[in-house]
């Protein structure tokens, strides 16, 4: 009965779960947003986080598997509300777009279907505030806008889970669009 638990818990491995010319394709939501305005109640509507990156197995680099890829994430926040001599009308618009490298590590798991991995992303970070408020007598001050952007640097840490030779989960803690990343992974 023992050598019967022991195979069924044991876990076999066929291969690895990410090594050269491995390709995969994330798409996700964040949690815990880093891009947030503080607006909440009524007239406030936000798009999720999401999120899209991409991983190429690029070679073996010490004990693990270093990959290189890019990343996109975008989010919106609006605010609109009516008041007695101005109906207000803003907008705020994140978009992050990176190059990111990558390191696995997997053997001390010894789980072909868990791949587990940190790394470094290169990112513009782009922030575009509008504000189309009808202020009334103020007219002149209609539709205004601003566009802050940046370059910077952020680490991150993250797994992904195979449930199928193609088909997995991933989440991620880091810097991104925000500090935890979860969602879909395919490998190409």
């Amino acid at each position: 009965m023992a050598t019967a638990l022991v195979l069924a818990t044991t876990i076999t491995t066929n291969g690895q779960s990410f090594e050269q010319g491995t390709n995969v394709l994330g798409a996700g939501v964040g949690l815990l947003g880093g891009y947030s305005v503080g607006w909440s109640g009524s007239g406030v509507s936000q798009s999720p986080a999401i999120n899209l990156h991409f991983d190429h197995g690029m070679g073996e680099l010490g004990p693990g598997t270093w990959g290189l890829g890019g990343y996109v994430g975008y989010k919106t926040i609006k605010y609109e509300s009516n008041y007695v001599f101005y109906n207000y009308d803003y907008k705020y618009t994140y978009l992050v777009v990176g190059a990111r490298g990558t390191w696995h590590y997997n053997e001390w798991h010894g789980n072909d279907k868990l791949d587990t991995y940190g790394g470094a992303m290169l990112a513009y970070r782009s922030v575009t505030w509008t504000d189309n408020t009808d202020y009334g007598p103020y007219a002149d001050l209609n539709t205004y806008s601003y566009s802050g952007s940046g370059v910077g640097l952020s680490i991150f840490a993250g797994a992904r889970y195979f449930f199928s030779d193609k088909i997995g989960a991933y989440g991620e803690m880091g810097y991104g669009i925000s500090w935890l990343q979860l969602g879909l992974a395919v490998k190409l």
